[in-house]
Order: structure tokens, then C-alpha cells, then sequence
């Protein structure tokens, strides 16, 4: 955009003058020189049109006018006493200059913001993440409105010179930053790595594996507050992994005795896990869109334009659909989590009263071995204590029980069979038994026991 123009006009005498006019953008001036037909030669017309309107110095006549004016928008910046031929050029080239004008004060702003930024970062010794995050903000702004054509080229090119120029600063000192942060974590990642290897020799040890998995677990959370590099992280990450795996391949090897029961439990818990797990994602999911609304509103607020308030408010509305929607899976989400819940604790009160069964029933198993017990020492005690004679004639009248009962099992048989064949066999067979002894009911008993 050309910030000179040289047109011919005519004065109050109505005598034919050469105007040359120059925009000052810095000081929101115009320079104006009226120049004689009589002083213009040839030579110097061609050197007007060709150097100084393109911005290069040449010394006017003497007789030459200047005058200064205030370049605004409602009133020309042609004295009363000048007239051009086109008048059109002169309004043109002054609404173009009021944008040179605007455009310059811009670009000082963020010439100014640029210099006070180069002044901090000279005095670092250190780089400094609020820096580049203030300077990367700055050169955003800088390209927004490079990309709507509100700076000039030339400033355009000076501001994106300087800024590469702090950037590259920057980087140096954020790479040697870097080069300390990885000999870091190098270290703290190989101080994790040998715990990580002593947990593996410990499960291969066949170890409890109870305080193993609470050691990891405490390992994971611990190197995601260390500030460890991207690489060494995901390397002890992996480690972590292979040694889940290895307990999990442990558990696998082992015979299997679990109750059905408590695969249900486990099917159970892997479901409320995964429902809680969907819950979470959807609640931020939702806090998401709610942000996303919010920041349109305040983009509503400072918005000029019609047109772009119409848009925002458009996507608002599409945005509040998502989010009604998802508000409807959360309700039902968080419904099924409430009958879960329910299930759990009826869950928890069943196996509570298996395990209590389960108890007495083994206290009960445990009396009856005691008693047991106790009636085997009773009966060998009592054996011990009877005298040889006795225990002659309790072997005697056992034999003679037992001879009793084989002929009762006889007369059962018989009587099965044709009546005059059970009455022969019944008087063949017949025997008085001898007197029981006092003892014989006990010996009785005592070998049934047996």
C-alpha cells in the first residue's frame, strides 16, 4: 500500500500546480507540497513518479509550498485552496492511509510487547516455560491478524523476524534444560527399574503375591508425579505390565477351587468396574460440552459482528443437543448403578451368612470327632477295668447272642416257604437259650459300638 501520491491540481490563482502528498503514519500527519508548473522540468517530473513516490528523498524547488495537516476521517486532507483533477484518487489514497495508520499503531503495540519480551529473556539463565507460553500467545495474536490483512507486510515480516529470533533463545535454553531433565530421568527411571526387578524375582520366587501388586501399584502412581520423560516412562510402564502378566500367568497355573459363586462375584465386580469407568467418562464428557457452551457465550458477549454471533448461537444449540442426550445415558447409567449397588450388598449379606454356616458347620464336625473320641477312650477304659472271668462269660454270651440271631434270620426265611415246611424246620431248629449274664445287654451294646 503506496503511502505517497503525486497529482496534478490547481491553486487559488487557478494556476496549474504539481501536488505531492506524503502520509507520516507515525505521527497520523499529512505533507503536502505544491509545486509551479513554471519550476517543473521534464527530468524532474520522471524522477518524482518513478523514485520519490516509491519512497526515495528528492530535493524540491524553493518555490515549493508545505503545508502539514491532520489526516482524519471526516474532513480531506486538501486545503480549501487546492483542487485536483480527481478528486476520487485523493479520497481513496486518504481512507487507505487512515488504515496505514491504524495498522502502524498495531504493529507498534506488538513491537513494543516483542521488546519488553527479548528484555526478559536476555536475563534468563535458565529457560522459562510462562516465557515461551507468553511469547507463543503474542505471536498467536500476531497471526491472527496477519491472516486477516490487518498489518502491513513490512511489519508483518518484522514482527515474524523478531519473534523467530526470541524463539530460537528459547530453544536453546529449553535443550539444555532437556539434556539435564534426561540424565534425570535416567536415573530415577533406573532406581524404578530395579525395584521392578527385584518384584520379578520375587514372584518367579514364588512370593506373596498380595504385597507385590500393592508395591506396583504404589510404583505406577509414584512415576506419574516424577516428571520422568516420555520414553522412560512408557519403558517402566511396560516393565509393570510384564510383571501383572507374570502373576497373572502364576494365578492361571494354579488348580482352580473356587466356588462357582465366586465367579460370579468376580463377573459382578468387572461389571460394576467397567459401569463406573463409563459413568466417569461420561461425566466428563459432559463437563466438556458444558464448557464448550460457556466459552461460546462469552465469545457471544464480545462479539461486533452479526453474522458471527449467529453462528456461535447455532453452535450452541447443536451442542446442547449432544448434551441432553448424553445427560439421558448418564440418568440410565447411573439408575443401573443403584440396582448394583443393591445386588452388591445382598451379595455381600449371602456370602456373610455362607461363611457363618459354613463356621458352625465345622464347629459342629469338630465336636463330633471330640466325642467320638471320648466314647473310644470310654469303651477301651471299661474293657480294662473287667475281670478275665467276666470277660469269659461276656465272649461266651455274645457268641450266644449271635448264634440267636442267625436262627431268628432262619425263621424269617422260613417263613417265606410252604406252611408244613416251616413248621418242620421251625421244631428242628428250636433251642432254649442259656440265662443272659447281668452284663450280657451292655456287652450287647458294647459290641454294636464295634
Amino acid at each position: 500500500m503506496k503511502s505517497r501520491l503525486v497529482i496534478w491540481g490547481t491553486n487559488n490563482n487557478e494556476e496549474r500546480v504539481l501536488l505531492a502528498i506524503s502520509l507520516n503514519a507515525d505521527e497520523n500527519k499529512v505533507d503536502i507540497w505544491s509545486i509551479s508548473e513554471a519550476d517543473i522540468t521534464e527530468d524532474f517530473y520522471n524522477q518524482m513518479m518513478s523514485h520519490w513516490r516509491v519512497g526515495s528523498d528528492l530535493d524540491f524547488p524553493g518555490s515549493a509550498a508545505h503545508r502539514v495537516i491532520e489526516l482524519t476521517m471526516a474532513d480531506t486532507i486538501l486545503p480549501d485552496d487546492l483542487k485536483v483533477e480527481k478528486s476520487d484518487v485523493v479520497q481513496r489514497a486518504q481512507m487507505e492511509w487512515h488504515f496505514v495508520v491504524l495498522s502502524t499503531k498495531l504493529y507498534k503495540n506488538f513491537k513494543n510487547q516483542l521488546e519488553d519480551l527479548s528484555d526478559k529473556i536476555k536475563r534468563l539463565e535458565e529457560f522459562d516455560e510462562n516465557l515461551w507460553n507468553e511469547l507463543r500467545d503474542l505471536w498467536a495474536g500476531v497471526q491472527q491478524h496477519i491472516f486477516d490483512k490487518n498489518i502491513l507486510r513490512d511489519h508483518s515480516d518484522s514482527l515474524r523476524e523478531k519473534s523467530n529470533a526470541l524463539f530460537d533463545e528459547l530453544k536453546k535454553l529449553r535443550k539444555a534444560r532437556q539434556s539435564v531433565m534426561s540424565q534425570k530421568s535416567r536415573d530415577l527411571a533406573q532406581q524404578f527399574s530395579d525395584k521392578l526387578s527385584a518384584i520379578t524375582t520375587k514372584i518367579e520366587s514364588g512370593a506373596v503375591i498380595k504385597p507385590l501388586i500393592d508395591e506396583m501399584i504404589a510404583i505406577q502412581k509414584d512415576i506419574k508425579q516424577r516428571g520422568l520423560l516420555r520414553k522412560d516412562f512408557e519403558a517402566l510402564l511396560a516393565r509393570i505390565n510384564e510383571n501383572f502378566n507374570l502373576i497373572r500367568s502364576k494365578r492361571e497355573s494354579r488348580p482352580q477351587h473356587r466356588h462357582q459363586d465366586e465367579g460370579a462375584a468376580d463377573k459382578f465386580n468387572k461389571r460394576y468396574e467397567g459401569l463406573l469407568g463409563a459413568i466417569k467418562r461420561l461425566e466428563d464428557s459432559i463437563a466438556f460440552e458444558r464448557k464448550n457452551i460457556d466459552f461460546e457465550n462469552r465469545r457471544i458477549a464480545v462479539t461486533d459482528g452479526q453474522l458471527e454471533a449467529q453462528i456461535r448461537v447455532a453452535k450452541i444449540r447443536m451442542i446442547e443437543e449432544r448434551l441432553k442426550s448424553k445427560e439421558a445415558k448418564l440418568e440410565e447409567l447411573l439408575a443401573t448403578r443403584e440396582k448394583l449397588d443393591r445386588q452388591q450388598a445382598s451379595m455381600k449379606k449371602r456370602e456373610e451368612k455362607n461363611q457363618k454356616r459354613l463356621e458352625q458347620n465345622a464347629l459342629l464336625e469338630a465336636e463330633k470327632e471330640k466325642v467320638k473320641a471320648q466314647i473310644a477312650d470310654s469303651i477301651v477304659q471299661s474293657q480294662e477295668n473287667i475281670p478275665e472271668d467276666v470277660q469269659d462269660k461276656l465272649t461266651k454270651a455274645a457268641e450266644a447272642l449271635k448264634e440267636v440271631r442267625k436262627k431268628g434270620s432262619r425263621k424269617k426265611d422260613l417263613a417265606s416257604a410252604e406252611p408244613g415246611e416251616a413248621k418242620e424246620s421251625s421244631s428242628a431248629t428250636e433251642v432254649q437259650p442259656e440265662q443272659e449274664s447281668p452284663s450280657s445287654h451292655n456287652m450287647d451294646s458294647t459290641l454294636d459300638e464295634e
